[in-house]
Parts: C-alpha cells; structure tokens; sequence
C-alpha cells in the first residue's frame, strides 16, 4: 500500500488506513522504530508491551481510567 505523507507543522504526517486501524483495534500509544540502512519505520502497536516498556502496567491502567472518566474536562481544560 502506497500512502502519502501530509505537512503537519514542521513535520510529517502518515495516515493509517481505516482498514489497518480495525486490526489494531484500540491503541493510543505506538512504538515506532526507524531503520537507516533501509530507510524503514517499523510501528508496533503491541499494547501490552508498549506499556511494560515504558510505565507500569497498574499506573498506565489507572490514567487510562482517568483520561476516560474526565475527558470532557480535559478537553475543555485544553481549550484554555
């Protein structure tokens, strides 16, 4: 599948097809990788292991409670 990168701010942006997010399913966080030699961007999606990498599970666990249960005051905070 060819996609094309879209100008977001002084960045570069790569959509992700509606088809490959259903796979996904549910993620808010992704591990991206970039291979030189190749010029290569491996994402992993792997919750599980994502989390266990970065926070522990039980503290990623509550926010993730949080964000949920106030995201409407989080959302009026960020407009602010």
């Amino acid at each position: 599948m060819i996609q094309k990168l879209i100008t977001v701010g002084n960045s570069r942006a790569l959509t992700i097809s509606k088809d490959i997010l259903n796979q996904i399913g549910e993620a808010d966080i992704a591990d991206v990788h970039f291979v030189p030699a190749k010029k290569r961007i491996i994402v992993d999606f792997d919750q599980e292991e994502i989390v266990e990498n970065l926070v522990d599970p039980e503290v990623y666990k509550v926010a993730k409670s949080l964000l949920k249960r106030y995201k409407a005051a989080f959302t009026e905070l960020a407009k602010k």
